[in-house]
């Protein structure tokens, strides 16, 4: 699973967060994780005893390595929840007035400043207080916002790894220690231990490394810092609304991008005398882009290349797992929720259940599920999603993996969300998916790719399928003009498509 942010689903221009769970008293913590003799400074408390200094806990938290942006975080007392926000940089976001405040200042905002123990009360999602985890940090423990087959479980890094049988983490053998690699079917040292595996690591030593602490992001709104959208020829936000003359806005039916009727006549573009009836296109190229996605759309299944069926043949042969066929009968497809097309129904609900299953939920303000809107191509109050395409592998009639694709006309397209299901990661699905996306845009000549990338993601992005980082000029252009999916905490990424020969 990859967050394009793997993961992953907010627009710039509306607010979205994560759901919000009330009432619920946080759980112990976990027997696995060790309280250790830390280096970290200490200092006499009135009744002698030893406490962690909070600037050292502070230091250890929010440095790059510690706890990653978006962490939900909690303030419990006594079971009771009393505030709620998420890590940003060096502080906490609060979600009641959107300020980031220092955790000393959480603690104030939530009405408990005489306590004066911020990290005892603010809990992140797994039932574990900042103390905890910062005890956990400095015994050498690493955070991790979920599983993945894509990058290492002990150093966060990509390359050829070897994936569990039992939980979908991925490691370097080196990091295990291991001295060749094993055969068949293969547990990482924890689910060995915890089925009471006899099983010793290679080198003949039982493995030292530690769980890695899972905790579970909140993917807020990145807003812009301008105003974004108006019309792209004179950049005014102004409108008609009730009659029409030269300010009357109209919509790209592709790209999305505004116009005022007035800059269309004026620009040598159009010379609209009333509202289209059907759709409007602003240029030959969204057109010919539109007819192209329709088409697909209404063609069905369509069989995978045999260049990128051999992607999957050589996961399986490395992996040691029978083919049978299985790349016999890997089809891929175009989805679009907006068509409500019958056949499409239940397999875009199998790509909602896959984003459900690999990502954390995305909620609006409202309370809506965003996963289910995005999908299904729908509009809320402030956020449109009515040009999302879902493209879908398919394996013995299984969706498997799935992305949701968005092209902006010629110039741009966004990934803002792609994943595979964990059952079937490991297998090369995910690349082959991508590959035909990738095959799909260089057919429709769309010259750009981007994609919002968490963190854990961004090497497998950049090393793999070379992707670099975009500038924030590039980026604001984008914005001045379309609807991103950025969510905060990630960096925005992208990639010129390549050209395919025939």
């Amino acid at each position: 699973m990859l967050l394009c942010s793997a993961a992953s689903l907010q627009q710039s221009n509306g607010n979205v967060q994560a759901e919000k769970i009330y009432n619920m008293k946080p759980p112990s913590l976990p027997n696995s994780l060790s309280r250790p003799n830390s280096v970290m400074k200490r200092k006499k408390t009135a009744d002698g005893g030893i406490k962690k200094r909070d600037n050292d806990l502070h230091r250890l938290l929010f440095m790059p390595n510690g706890l990653p942006d978006g962490a939900e975080l909690t303030y419990f007392i006594k079971g009771q929840k009393l505030l709620e926000g998420y890590k940003q940089g060096n502080g906490i976001v609060c979600c009641c007035c959107e300020r980031e405040l220092s955790p000393s200042q959480f603690e104030a905002h939530a009405g408990m400043a005489a306590r004066r123990q911020p990290y005892r009360h603010i809990y992140t999602s797994n039932g574990l207080t900042l103390h905890d985890i910062a005890l956990s940090l400095a015994n050498g423990q690493c955070v991790t916002t979920g599983s993945s087959d894509d990058t290492c479980a002990v150093c966060g890094n990509a390359g050829d790894l070897l994936l569990c049988r039992e939980c979908s983490q991925a490691f370097h053998p080196s990091c295990l220690n291991l001295e060749h690699l094993p055969e068949g079917e293969w547990r990482c040292p924890n689910c060995a231990d915890e089925h009471g595996s006899s099983r010793k690591a290679v080198s003949g030593e039982a493995s030292s490394t530690a769980r890695p602490i899972v905790i579970r992001l909140t993917r807020v709104v990145k807003s812009p810092e301008f105003e974004i959208g108006g019309c792209v020829v004179c950049r005014g936000h102004d409108f008609s609304g009730s009659t029409f003359d030269d300010r009357t806005v109209i919509l790209c039916d592709q790209c999305e991008k505004e116009f005022h009727v007035g800059c269309l006549r004026e620009s040598g573009l159009c010379d609209l005398k009333e509202i289209p009836e059907d759709k409007w296109f602003c240029s030959d190229d969204c057109n010919r882009i539109h007819v192209a996605l329709q088409s697909y759309v209404s063609s069905g299944v369509q069989i995978i290349p045999t260049v990128f069926a051999n992607i999957i043949r050589r996961k399986y042969l490395e992996k040691g797992l029978l083919i049978d066929g299985a790349t016999d009968c890997v089809q891929w497809r175009i989805l679009s929720g907006k068509s409500r097309y019958s056949e499409h129904l239940p397999l875009l609900s199998s790509a909602a259940a896959i984003f459900r299953e690999c990502f954390d939920p995305i909620v609006a303000k409202s309370g809506r599920d965003l996963i289910p809107v995005m999908v299904y191509g729908r509009n809320i109050s402030g956020q449109e999603f009515g040009g999302m395409y879902c493209v879908v592998l398919i394996v013995r009639s299984v969706v498997v993996s799935a992305g949701l694709l968005r092209i902006f006309g010629r110039e741009v397209a966004e990934l803002p969300i792609v994943a595979t299901s964990r059952k079937h990661q490991g297998k090369g699905y995910f690349q082959a998916l991508f590959a035909c996306i990738e095959n799909l845009l260089s057919s429709l000549n769309v010259e750009n790719l981007v994609l919002p990338a968490a963190d854990e993601a961004l090497s497998i992005w950049t090393k793999k399928f070379g992707f670099t980082k975009m500038s924030e000029q590039q980026l604001s252009k984008y914005q001045k003009e379309l609807q991103l999916t950025i969510f905060k905490g990630t960096l925005m990424l992208e990639k010129k498509v390549d050209l395919i020969p025939e």
